[in-house]
């Protein structure tokens, strides 16, 4: 980097180290009227949260408004109370980030009503918002069968429409572009789906899912933010818990935690380690050489020097060793392909609240992934793949509400400095051809956003910002990108939103060069550079609130240029990335959620109906792919209807049951048109809490043994094979120190 780039980014972050919001954080606003709908001035709010010891509170204005901003994502109860007014009473609202929760509230004067009553019937979606959106909570991913395996992904797949795992990536609404975060905190990858997850699921709080009608300042992967707030230390005091499970394919998985608060600190731990025989998506019917073992260590320290001042930090690290699964063929040939993985990040943020309703927060943040592919000597075509990516940068962003109006700018950063060496050998030859080739590549990703949000009367919301995007790396590229939003809130109906979004996905830095295009020339392939995607969409939605239930219901259209899409080596999990000239995703999404049930059941369900396809040819990439001439081909990834339905049971006995079924209409056949069958899938899980500090849960997957493909021969996806049954026990105990 030169000196004086350097000395501009330094400049823009110290010139907006001022202004900054967290993604991790919401404001809730409580109006306060007395019983002839007078303002209620320096009246007493308290937002306490539902699992953990975490509470704010703030005093109504002259107008009767306390606003209380930096409330993390999650669940929580609100009491108010007054002199001369009635006893305080609880409200349950749903806080997520970058959004205001509404609440408005009517006090009866003591000596008459001993209540508080409220005016208006809250939804439990946020009447305010125009984004798509779902919260997955740390209780619902401990009940959902699988959803706490180290590396799992079934806190998504099992609750977020249109997303499933693939060729052991994650696919959602039809691509891959998806920004992970942490605290709220961007965890930038340029470079394609990690396989499995970042995160442990055991260490998450809530996941909160935006998958549609983002802001402008939730970036440039259009198909989905996941962002991930980790358990903080403030559910108790010096508190652990041990976990250990053991199934069949010799899978173990244990894990360890401790965290602790104070008035001013909380701190959170873990370690994590597992192993298994069947690790990623089999290729052939019988499980071979398909191993895997993992590491991790996870911390989150909060710290709040002054009232006004908060310091957060999270660190983790993991590494995972796979053997890339083989055929029957490949394994008396003696092939033995390795897959190394490894991941760290860190991200420190500062957060100060203000006055009248403000909140600066600065955060840096710093990420490593490696991903090494060995192959093995007895392969036809020996490829070798060693790819290091380091990602230096900070999120700052500013919030502000005055009026009607909440009003939103920031910055988002990085530089990435990537290292590869890519390899390939050609045994098939009487004598053996090798080409390989060594890179060093850098490459600046600059983004400035504004947003504002118009509360234009109380049933009508007005979102909107824009997003400018420069990528200086192999080649250079901007875009500016607009985000246009409206929420409409209509009583006994529900709430009613729209979008209209543009983004642009910047290109992955790392690139192929040299000697490796000549030897991939030699096979038929070409390549071409990688251009960035960009994408339009267009969303309309709406939520019914019923009596506690939340039905839920959108539609969307993804026009892309130069979508991103991969090619497979084979059938092993090494993609190499290419560009579609146009491409187009066309679902309609339902997701339900219930109250519970006769004190015992909750049901929930999540629904899509999608197509995903491309058209035209390929404009950047390693491929020897050849697109018809004319019209929409489908994609890979193209399932029309995905569905995961389930329940979760409280029973007599301290037990408790939950259920999950999946169903599939089946992936493409082949290159299409077809597809193959349709496939259902059970999955079990059964709990058993024994006294206050002992639990055990026995898990049944796929339970029938449902034997079917996710891909076969496919131009970009190779062939696979669903995972067989498997059966775990686990032990949970809790303890103090």
């Amino acid at each position: 980097m030169s000196a004086r780039k350097a000395l501009c980014w330094g400049f823009l972050v110290l010139s907006l180290a001022t202004l900054g919001y967290a993604q991790i954080f919401g404001t809730v606003r409580v109006v306060v009227r007395d019983p002839q709908n007078f303002a209620v001035v320096n009246a007493q709010v308290t937002v306490r949260a539902k699992n953990s010891e975490w509470m704010q509170m703030a005093k109504t204005d002259g107008e009767g408004v306390a606003l209380i901003p930096a409330v993390p994502i999650g669940d929580y109860h609100v009491l108010v109370s007054a002199q001369g007014f009635a006893a305080v009473t609880d409200r349950d609202i749903q806080v997520t980030s970058n959004k205001i929760t509404p609440l408005q509230v009517q006090l009866a004067v003591g000596n008459v009503e001993q209540s508080v009553n409220v005016t208006e019937e809250l939804p439990p979606v946020n009447p305010e918002s125009s984004t798509t959106e779902n919260l997955t909570s740390r209780s619902d991913i401990a009940t959902t069968p699988d959803a706490d395996r180290t590396g799992s992904l079934a806190m998504i797949t099992n609750n977020v429409p249109g997303t499933f795992v693939m060729h052991d990536h994650l696919h959602s609404r039809g691509g891959h572009g998806i920004t992970w975060q942490i605290d709220g905190v961007p965890v930038p990858n340029s470079n394609l789906a990690t396989v499995g997850s970042q995160f442990d699921p055991k260490d998450v709080d809530y996941l909160e899912t935006k998958r549609g009608g983002l802001g402008a300042n939730y970036g440039d992967r259009s198909y989905g933010v996941f962002n991930v707030v980790p358990r903080s230390g403030f559910e108790g005091q010096r508190f652990g818990e041990f976990l250990a499970t053991y199934g069949n394919y010799h899978q173990t998985n244990e894990y360890l935690n401790f965290g602790s608060h104070t008035n001013r600190l909380a701190y959170y731990g873990s370690l994590a380690g597992s192993r298994t025989d069947l690790g990623l998506e089999r290729v052939d019917v019988p499980v071979l050489h398909d191993q895997s073992a993992s590491f991790s260590g996870f911390t989150s320290l909060v710290y709040n020097p002054t009232p006004m001042n908060q310091l957060r930090f999270v660190g983790s690290s993991r590494r995972d060793h796979y053997h890339v699964p083989n055929t029957e063929a490949d394994q008396a040939a003696g092939i033995r392909d390795i897959e190394i993985a490894t991941d760290t990040f860190t991200n420190f943020t500062w957060v100060h609240t203000g006055g009248s309703g403000t909140l600066l927060t600065v955060s840096p943040y710093y990420h490593f992934n490696r991903g090494q592919y060995i192959g093995g000597k007895g392969d036809p075509i020996v490829t070798d793949d060693n790819r290091g990516s380091h990602y230096v940068g900070g999120y700052v962003n500013f919030e502000v509400t005055r009026g009607k109006h909440t009003f939103r700018v920031g910055t988002d950063l990085f530089r990435e400095y990537d290292t590869q060496f890519f390899a390939i050998t050609d045994n098939t030859l009487a004598k053996p051809i090798r080409a390989e080739h060594r890179q060093k590549l850098n490459a600046d990703i600059e983004s400035v956003f504004a947003e504002d949000s118009f509360r234009v009367t109380r049933w009508l919301t007005l979102n909107d910002g824009v997003r400018f995007e420069r990528f200086s790396g192999i080649l250079n590229e901007h875009s500016t990108s607009p985000r246009l939003g409206a929420a409409i809130n209509v009583p006994y109906l529900g709430v009613f939103r729209g979008s209209y979004s543009r983004y642009y996905q910047h290109p992955q830095v790392s690139t192929i060069s040299g000697p490796i295009i000549e030897f991939a020339a030699h096979q038929g392939f070409t390549f071409l550079p990688i251009p960035g995607e960009r994408d339009e969409i267009w969303e309309v939605g709406w939520a019914i609130p019923i009596h506690g239930w939340t039905l839920d219901f959108d539609r969307f259209h993804n026009r892309t240029r130069n979508a991103v899409d991969h090619d497979v080596l084979g059938n092993s999990s090494l993609l190499l990335p290419l560009t579609i000239e146009r491409g187009r995703v066309r679902a309609y999404e339902s997701t339900l959620r219930s109250p519970q049930l006769f004190n015992r059941l909750r049901l929930h369900y999540s629904l899509s109906y999608m197509t995903a396809q491309g058209a035209g040819k390929i404009t950047g990439g390693l491929t020897n792919f050849q697109p018809p001439k004319e019209g929409f081909f489908l994609l890979d990834h193209d399932q029309r209807v995905t569905l995961a339905a389930g329940s979760e049971l409280s029973l007599p006995g301290r037990l408790w049951l939950s259920d999950t079924v999946i169903y599939g209409s089946g992936f493409l056949r082949g290159d299409g048109p077809h597809h193959m069958p349709h496939h259902t899938t059970l999955d079990l899980a059964l709990g058993k809490n024994i006294g206050e500090n002992l639990s055990l849960k026995l898990t049944a997957l796929n339970v029938t043994n449902n034997l079917f493909l996710t891909g076969i021969d496919n131009s970009f996806a190779g062939t696979h094979y669903y995972a067989p049954r498997e059966i775990s026990v686990q032990l949970r105990y809790r303890f103090h120190y």
